[in-house]
């Protein structure tokens, strides 16, 4: 299987039925990315250079997620078996830095601590912490490429190999989900209801943002995934 094939399985998947298994992270990375769009100064949402809010922190989260969600794959790399054994404590901390990105985009505009440190330096490394937390909440369904993608990556000889092929995986999916992300924001930002409605949409998306956190920290977030895959059987 070539890299090429295995960042198209991942893209394409995002369009498929596979999409259900998707929805663990997707409609909340859209929540976080609007809703910190949104709390950006209202004179700079509409700045041309908005892909300094945007397209930079996509790209950090998609970085975060794809190194992360490879490396959770690639159990026959010895770092991959540390993250996995205490993949527990580590879903607890994601939940933890959710909610924290949650309560940023609901209080951001009532503190003026937090309004003062919101910067596109801020929403590029929190972005690639948040793709790291998505990739250890992502319970992955396991496509015919995947299969053949794990089977590569549990073997010690051919662990690099399938560690690799496993990025490239992650990083489709990355790219698809960013991709629709950053149209619904760049079509959706001039929209008279949008800019009537920015704090109650901020409010929205922030709400949105702490259902994983939650579902994380009680330990829930398998009964969520359970009720995406019904749609499938």
């Amino acid at each position: 299987m070539g890299g090429s094939m295995a960042m198209w399985s991942g893209f394409s998947s995002f369009f498929s039925i596979w999409q259900i298994c998707i929805l663990q992270i997707s409609p909340f990375f859209i929540a976080y990315m609007v809703g910190q769009y949104l709390v950006a100064p209202e004179e700079q949402q509409n700045n041309p250079d908005v892909g300094r809010w945007v397209i930079l922190p996509s790209l950090s989260y998609t970085v975060g997620f794809s190194l992360f969600y490879s490396l959770l794959i690639a159990s026959g790399l010895d770092i991959s078996r540390v993250l996995i054994s205490n993949i527990g404590s580590l879903k607890l901390i994601a939940g933890i830095i959710i909610l924290l990105a949650a309560l940023h985009i609901l209080l951001n505009r009532r503190i003026a601590f937090l309004g003062s440190r919101h910067t596109p330096a801020f929403m590029i490394t929190f972005s690639l912490l948040i793709g790291i937390c998505f990739a250890l909440i992502y319970s992955p369904c396991i496509t015919p490429t995947l299969s053949k993608i794990m089977g590569l990556a549990s073997q010690k000889e051919t662990a690099v190999e399938g560690w690799y092929l496993a990025l490239l995986y992650g990083l489709g999916i990355s790219m698809a989900l960013v991709l629709i992300t950053m149209a619904i924001i760049l079509l959706a930002r001039k929209r008279p209801f949008v800019r009537k409605n920015i704090q109650p949409l901020r409010i929205v998306c922030g709400l949105i943002l702490m259902i994983p956190a939650l579902l994380n920290i009680t330990g829930l977030m398998r009964h969520y995934k359970a009720l995406v895959l019904g749609f499938l059987v």
